[in-house]
């Protein structure tokens, strides 16, 4: 263990020593960094075209699909809508054929009641 502490003790230091160098900053470097954040800058600039230019395509594109749903939602409440009207006139004959029906029923019991023959009738069918 001791011997793993004091390699890593001098790598460290000589780390630490090769490091202290001083590197002299000259005219040439001084330009070289101002041409190269003029190229940033400009890189940046087009960078941030191409984005904008993405995020309008973004928004058109979902402009487009909220469009889309819209209109589905749209289509499918028409049709809701239109079965539910074409079906009433039909649900109001059916529910009037029922009431007839009921009171041929109640007619045919009254007339049973009357009539023993055909109250025997009605029973052997089992229509009473």
């Amino acid at each position: 263990m001791k011997t793993i502490f004091i390699t890593l003790s001098l790598f460290f230091y000589f780390k630490i020593n090769a490091d202290s160098k001083v590197i002299p900053y000259t005219m040439d470097d001084r330009d070289r960094m101002m041409r190269l954040e003029t190229k940033l800058e400009e890189g940046l600039k087009t960078v941030d075209a191409r984005f904008d230019a993405l995020q309008r395509q973004i928004d058109f594109t979902n402009n487009l699909i909220l469009t889309l749903i819209a209109g589905l939602l749209g289509s499918i409440i028409y049709m809701w809508w239109d079965r539910r009207a074409a079906n009433a006139p039909i649900k109001d004959a059916v529910e009037l054929e029922a009431k007839k029906n009921k009171n041929i029923v109640l007619a045919l019991k009254e007339y049973a009641n009357i009539n023993p023959e055909f109250k025997n009738i009605f029973d052997r069918a089992a229509i009473l």
